[in-house]
């Protein structure tokens, strides 16, 4: 009988406390006498009382202030991107800030350029910087509509729009350019070379890998008309040639350094069907399935988890819709030609469906509830030599923001791949993910996995695995993080070694990276 590996993850709770002051009115000063000759003599003007403090909302212990008024840009909240006068003096300076937790919290200019759909009601809660779900929202001016607790999101950086001099162009078109520069070392138990199974993407043992160069010109979509936008990331590096797609511009990039597009879609948004309209995009683009993403600039850690790298497809080709039934509740549904491709079929009849729910439970968006699936001919890569017919997985999250200052994840990923060379395949997980923004520049996070791959077809061992991470988000500049994490990883059976070896049933690794954001 085989061993099995069973791990139990703990998970963080912080509480904090935040307060309301008050605010005294100013008192306007009597206006001064127009000297004359011969001033007459005016009795003095009988003295102004100041008026009394405004009355504020008490806030409860350990939540954070509301927003008083609305934010910057256009003519308000809701209204797409900002006019002329907002654009002149937001560029390149923080344009709003707000107290979370007791920490001053920077609503940077990209996140300024007029609101649109659901936001938050309550600074620090919402999406994370650092996740899938913020690339998803670059598609339209909703990405982070009221500060939040952490690092800035790469696209509000803007040191190279503003070094290109692209104001104007921004606030003609909507059109905005960012990139990012990752780089970092990963010393493994096992000794140098690529390593077996994990860890991804910092695949390579004892070495320092300049994982990716990322540059992007995007349009984002206003979404209280009809508009047309496009979304061009191209990136070179390690990560490129691991996730280099077949049809790809660089056909056989070396493991160490590739380069490709891991984006490249138009989208439009119609406003039909509902208040809030659907949003259409079609091309080479990100999966909208699980909270890691590929991209540097868009995952909390430097190595990611299995599910993310062996129960989810990174990219394709294809299109989605996206429905904006209310403020809360998103439907997506639409089609890809299989795993990871760049504008080919996977394979002759790989035509796949996936959808997605997401629904936040309350306008304060401190729950966000996440059900998936996928399913279709080679949806998802397998091991080699061991694919199916017919894959189909499904995914649930849930996002649970404890307080400004935590956030919890919660993810299962289940699938089947039918027809295998060993039957049906199957494979189960379950990951935790805890993110703690300890103070204004520094993050501490946290993630426990468990991951089941029944007869191997996923990673070529049948056995299954659990992971434990521990890790820290630096973040002094604006532009600038440092991620250094320990990691232990175990299996039932011996899985992990170097160079396509498996001797070991466990390893330690730890690595650091930099990220450089413009």
């Amino acid at each position: 009988m085989k061993g099995r590996t069973i791990l139990l993850g703990t998970c963080l709770v912080a509480w904090t406390a935040g307060a309301a002051g008050t605010a005294a009115q100013d008192v306007s000063r009597p206006p001064a006498g127009v000297p004359g000759p011969p001033p007459p003599v005016s009795p003095a003007p009988p003295p102004v009382s100041p008026a009394p403090a405004a009355e504020q909302p008490e806030v409860p212990a350990g939540e954070a202030p509301a927003v008083a008024g609305p934010l910057p840009g256009g003519s308000g909240v809701g209204t797409g991107p900002p006019d002329a006068e907002f654009a002149a003096t937001a560029v390149g300076a923080p344009s709003f800030t707000s107290i979370i937790d007791g920490f001053q919290a920077e609503l940077g200019p990209g996140e300024a350029l007029g609101v649109t759909g659901p936001r938050p009601t309550t600074p620090g809660y919402g999406l994370e910087a650092e996740t899938l779900q913020a690339q998803i929202a670059e598609d339209s001016y909703q990405a982070f509509p009221v500060p939040r607790l952490g690092p800035t999101p790469v696209a509000n950086v803007r040191i190279l729009m503003n070094l290109l001099r692209l104001q104007g162009l921004e606030e003609w078109s909507n059109i905005r350019t960012f990139g990012w520069v990752e780089g970092g070392y990963t010393g493994a138990s096992v000794g140098p070379g690529l390593l077996s199974v994990q860890t991804r993407q910092n695949r390579f043992g004892d070495e320092f890998l300049l994982n990716q160069i990322g540059w992007v010109i995007q349009k984002p979509l206003r979404e209280d008309q009809f508009d047309i936008g496009f979304n061009m990331r191209y990136f070179a590096g390690a990560d490129a040639a691991l996730g280099a797609p077949k049809g790809g511009i660089d056909s056989s990039p070396n493991p160490h350094f590739g380069h490709d597009f891991r984006d490249l879609y138009l989208t439009m948004h119609l406003p039909v069907l509902t208040d809030n309209g659907v949003d259409f995009k079609i091309g080479r683009m990100n999966t909208i399935i699980g909270y890691n993403g590929f991209l540097a600039p868009y995952r909390p850690f430097y190595s990611s988890d299995y599910q993310f790298f062996y129960s989810q497809d990174g990219a394709f080709t294809g299109f989605l819709l996206d429905f904006h039934v209310t403020p809360r509740l998103d439907i997506w549904s639409g089609m890809t030609l299989g795993a990871n491709t760049f504008f080919v079929n996977r394979s002759a009849h790989s035509y796949c469906y996936i959808g997605q729910v997401n629904y936040w439970l309350t306008d304060e968006q401190r729950t966000r509830l996440t059900a998936s699936v996928y399913t279709g001919p080679n949806a998802i890569f397998a091991a080699p030599g061991l694919a199916g017919n017919h894959v189909t997985m499904v995914e649930l999250r849930i996002q649970q923001d404890w307080s400004p200052r935590f956030t919890q994840i919660i993810q299962n990923n289940m699938g089947w791949d039918s027809d295998t060379p060993v039957g049906t395949g199957a494979w189960y997980g379950v990951l935790t993910t805890g993110l703690f923004h300890f103070t204004n520049t520094l993050d501490i996070n946290g993630r426990a996995e468990w991951f089941d791959d029944v007869k191997g077809t996923r990673t070529g061992i049948n056995t299954n695995y659990a992971e434990v991470t521990g890790g820290l988000n630096w973040h002094p500049l604006r532009w600038l993080e440092f991620r250094p994490e320990i990691r232990g990883d175990f299996a039932g059976a011996p899985a992990f070694g170097r160079n396509g070896a498996h001797n070991y049933r466990s390893m330690l690794s730890g690595g650091i990276s930099f990220l450089v954001k413009f």
